[in-house]
């Protein structure tokens, strides 16, 4: 029989008490006791006068998205554990909620998804509106079916230097699964650790709960990764609550002014500040979480955050490039070209309008100014004339 079919051969209450018995935990971010997240959401929609649910989805905090693999690896084992849960709540809503950029993601597991009555939401998970459901990573899940087929082992998903997911029994040692030998610093999960610390920790100690694991060497800039990776939490955060929204604008962008050499001093308790205010004023990951890159990468590597804001140096050699990408309001004639090439749509225009490069999401790549054929596209590290800032009707721009 299959793990649904063996679960519903017990009643309710049976399945909830072999999932406490099994000491099947809630992966991901919020550790806690499956058995305890399923009986607190059914106290909760009573309370709530809410519809019972099941809702699995990644946490909210993850921008990498590694884990995913395992939903891809077997759909229909993921969609059973959701149905399980859903099973031992008495709940007919179940949902899987997928990034909303993963279409193909989405496409693959649709057909999974649909034999077992399970509806697909692209969107990071919404706390408020979700209340009464129990939220559930896609890993529980996946968990959850190999529990009543009898196949469940402890482990942690990791996957090394962007290597494929691979599954560690929980008492690993971190040095074992990946080289550390000339780490500078190793990001597990959501924080960074210096090697010496976290060699003989074992997988499920150093928290990776996301499922990376990024050994960063003498050529990688801890200041630069960290503003990546809080820059690709702003772009994923849905921006309802302000201690998320604000606290990532201001943390990408103090982050950002430290590798274009604009960083100050007062911008390392600035963030500490900020960091700690975020982790306990916000009701999902994303705001919880987001912040801790920063305040891990400023306890332990603030000699390299010294010398970019003080010496105006980057020890590995990478920060500090000051090229920019405009359009020459003067030459613009509006045509749109492109706006048309632009893979990371961050030129804002329209028909006869001068338009303008959103420097936040533009990488630089080039393909405008090869693609205008007016050369108004213009790449330099000097000095920015002065442009736009809101759409102009074409010879209207003054200087």
């Amino acid at each position: 029989m299959s793990a649904i079919e063996n679960a519903k051969q017990m009643s309710k209450e049976e399945v909830v008490e072999k999932i406490a018995a099994l000491d099947l935990m809630e992966y991901g971010l919020c550790h806690e006791k499956l058995s305890d997240r399923l009986n607190a959401a059914v106290t909760e929609a009573q309370e709530e006068g809410k519809e019972l649910g099941v809702v699995a989805a990644l946490n909210n905090a993850d921008t990498d998205k590694v884990l995913l693999e395992v939903l891809k690896a077997d759909p229909a084992k993921v969609m059973e554990g959701i149905a399980i849960a859903a099973y031992a709540m008495g709940a007919e809503k179940m949902s899987i909620q997928i990034p909303e950029e993963d279409t193909k993601t989405a496409e693959a597991v649709k057909e999974a998804a649909d034999a077992a009555g399970v509806e697909i939401v692209m969107s990071i998970v919404d706390i408020r509106a979700n209340k009464g459901s129990a939220i559930l990573h896609i890993v529980t899940a996946a968990n959850l079916a190999d529990a009543f087929a009898d196949k469940y082992e402890a482990g942690v998903y990791v996957s090394v230097n962007g290597e494929p997911v691979k599954k560690a029994a929980c008492d690993t040692k971190v040095s074992d699964v990946a080289d550390l030998s000339g780490a500078k610093a190793v990001l597990a999960g959501y924080n960074y650790y210096t090697p010496e610390t976290i060699a003989d920790m074992t997988v499920a100690e150093a928290n990776i709960d996301n499922g990376v694991l990024k050994v960063l060497g003498e050529k990688d800039c801890i200041v630069s990764e960290t503003e990546k990776k809080v820059t690709a939490s702003r772009r994923q955060s849905c921006g309802k609550c302000v201690f998320c929204r604000e606290g990532l604008l201001q943390l990408q962008a103090m982050q950002k002014d430290m590798t274009d050499g604009k960083g100050k001093e007062d911008y390392m308790a600035i963030t500490k500040e900020i960091g700690e205010a975020m982790r306990f004023s916000t009701p999902c990951t994303m705001g919880q979480t987001s912040s801790e890159i920063a305040l891990s990468a400023i306890d332990l590597f603030e000699s390299e955050y010294v010398a970019h804001y003080k010496k105006k140096e980057c020890p590995a050699g990478v920060c500090f490039s000051s090229e920019t990408v405009y359009i020459d309001p003067k030459l613009c004639t509006g045509c749109g070209d492109c706006m048309d090439v632009c893979p990371k749509d961050c030129i804002e225009g329209k028909a006869k309008f001068i338009h303008m490069i959103d420097d936040f999401d533009c990488d630089r790549c080039g393909k405008c100014i090869e693609e205008c054929p007016e050369n108004a596209i213009i790449k330099t590290s000097g000095k920015l004339p002065k442009l736009p800032n809101r759409l102009t009707k074409v010879g209207r721009f003054k200087r």
